[in-house]
């Protein structure tokens, strides 16, 4: 079998290194290795539904897989094992559209382009391995990778309090990661796994007494919970999101709080079942909580950076909440939550450095009938805005949709609370539309001019797929649900 997993590795690593090394070309580096990463990913999913290995290998429902004798020393058993089911493939994709849109916005970053433009694919390659290995050791290697570019490019590009930003997120993450190192050396050495691998981890791991499963699980959940975040491990992100630059909030918002989701899918519910039903309840509880948090935090929020980012708190509550539900209906919509948020809350951090660039602040009070002067910004604003509450045809519906569903399913008339909560982020992104894009022009610079050429285009490939996903949303489901580890029935 072709390793294209491997494949897809090595071109990332590949563009990295030169574009580190590449100066003033770095930028064009960068947008060739996106464009073979995103080519490559579109190779994965064409082939995906009827990969002939589909139903075999180490685990069921894994495409793609790789096993390579790695460390064997004795009982430590460790293996460069990668391998995708449509839940990875998904988030695989989500990574090489906001590679490619963060390229392009940051096309005239004149700052050390190298390191910039380096970073970026620094961070990309972190996630992808994240999305893809399938062995304890190689996961937490590629987990922790992610950590050094995003400590830099808040660190030395990010705001007037760039340092205590990217050292909270730093200490946050890095401290949640032992934790959640410890949960996964607990869940091998308890299981009696017979080596690092998913395949043995898994099969252990369902054996393992309810009390130990709980343990284990909560151990893996606050690991992941800081990275998701939730409540009340979440301080760190308004800091790490206001300072960083716009292209590390994309990447921190649409890639970074996506792992601490997919992990505790990946490693925690579907590995510890027994675990994860005797913690439900606390599961709600902290859902509940960040959903009412992030909404209402929010509506006091006049840096419109810093709203985006309380509101991508809320919908990590939801996404919690639909993971909670333990259903494959709530899997689906943790997916679906996660890629449209993803793209979304990309977007919107690209409309707030616009806005930042062309007026010079991001207070929102301080602006006002921008739509005249800045048409193509005011269009991309409200495209974002309208699709982070959930309007229909656009991407964030069929996601919130499926997961209030699956919330009625599981906790009938609960499904109330998030349902008013959402009513609560519509007001706090129509107040904002109100005040920034309509009535008499406020705060705009006698020079203004609409969004350069670079920055339209980063945007515009992201409102494009809002679109598209949101009136055909069966292109994700489809591939999604063709994972049967994850309680789906399969192709």
């Amino acid at each position: 079998m072709f390793p294209v997993l491997s494949l897809v590795l090595a071109t990332l690593l590949l563009g990295t290194v030169v574009t580190f090394v590449a100066g003033r070309y770095a930028r064009w580096v960068a947008l060739a290795t996106s464009i073979v990463f995103l080519a490559e990913t579109a190779a994965l999913i064409w082939q995906y539904p009827g990969w002939p290995g589909y139903t075999s290998g180490a685990v069921p429902g894994f495409a793609f897989q790789e096993s390579y004798a790695w460390i064997h020393l004795g009982w430590l058993q460790v293996n460069y094992t990668v391998g995708v089911d449509g839940i990875s493939l998904v988030l695989i994709l989500l990574t090489a559209v906001l590679q490619i849109a963060t390229v392009v916005y940051s096309w005239e970053e004149t700052r050390r382009p190298g390191p910039w433009f380096g970073l970026v694919l620094l961070t990309c390659l972190g996630c992808v391995g994240v999305f893809v290995a399938l062995d304890i050791l190689l996961f937490f290697l590629f987990w922790e990778a992610v950590l050094v570019p995003m400590f830099f490019l808040i660190g030395y590009w990010g705001g007037p309090r760039r340092r205590y930003a990217s050292l909270k997120f730093f200490v946050y993450t890095h401290v949640a990661s032992i934790v959640m190192l410890v949960g996964l050396l607990g869940l091998v050495f308890y299981s009696g796994a017979t080596s690092f691998d998913y395949s043995s981890v898994y099969l252990a791991g369902h054996g393992l007494m309810t009390v130990t499963q709980t343990f284990l699980f909560l151990a893996l959940f606050f690991g992941f919970g800081v990275k998701f975040p939730v409540v009340p491990f979440h301080t760190w992100l308004p800091d790490a999101h206001v300072e960083a630059p716009t292209g590390g909030s994309v990447l921190l918002a649409g890639l970074l709080l996506k792992l601490g989701g997919y992990g505790l899918i990946r490693w925690a519910v579907l590995i510890l079942p027994l675990g994860f039903h005797e913690a439900q309840p606390v599961l709600f509880v902290i859902a509940f909580a960040t959903i009412a948090w992030g909404s209402i935090v929010s509506l006091a929020q006049r840096d419109l950076k810093r709203l985006v980012a309380f509101s991508s708190i809320n919908h990590m509550g939801i996404v919690l909440l639909a993971i909670a539900l333990g259903s494959s209906l709530g899997l689906l919509a943790a997916v679906l939550l996660m890629f449209a948020h993803g793209v979304v809350s990309a977007l919107l951090f690209m409309v707030s450095g616009s806005v930042h660039h062309t007026y010079g602040t991001r207070d929102i009070p301080s602006l006002g009938g921008i739509t005249p002067s800045t048409p193509v910004l005011a269009t991309m604003t409200m495209v974002g805005s309208l699709a982070s509450l959930g309007l229909p045809w656009l991407i964030s519906f069929p996601a919130e949709f499926t997961a209030l569903l699956a919330t009625w399913d599981g906790l009938a008339y609960w499904v109330l609370l998030p349902l008013g909560i959402l009513v609560v982020t519509a007001a706090f992104y129509i107040w904002m539309m109100q005040r920034m894009l309509f009535g008499p022009p406020r705060g705009i610079p006698e020079t203004v001019h609409d969004l350069p050429w670079f920055e339209a285009a980063g945007m515009g490939l992201l409102v494009a797929l809002t679109i598209v996903l949101g009136v055909l949303p069966f292109l994700l489901v489809n591939l999604i649900t063709s994972s049967p580890i994850a309680g789906f029935p399969g192709p």
